[in-house]
């Protein structure tokens, strides 16, 4: 699999707020993950071909709050292995 630059390398990931975030459940076209790492808000991200994810598994998500109540999400791609936390959290920090 191929993985674009920010996604490879420790600092630029810190750098452009990328974390790897679990699939916790795909409802349509949209993928739901854990937003914040301290609650339990959900996020809801809208992707064409949901069949090329599974629940469970690991994507790389730059999300910006906009303000006090929105948020903009985007998806860099699937999370490097060895950014994939082994301690069973649903984001990686």
């Amino acid at each position: 699999m191929e993985y674009k630059h920010i996604q490879t390398i420790t600092a630029l990931r810190n750098q452009n707020g990328i974390k790897a975030h679990r699939i916790l459940d795909i409802e349509d076209k949209h993928l739901i993950f854990q937003l914040w790492l301290n609650g339990d808000e959900q996020g809801r991200l809208m992707v064409l071909m949901t069949e090329e994810y599974r629940i469970g598994e690991f994507i790389d998500l730059q999300v910006i709050r906009t303000s006090r109540t929105s948020y903009q999400v985007t998806l860099i791609g699937r999370t490097p292995q060895k950014f994939i936390p082994v301690d069973g959290r649903a984001i990686a920090v």
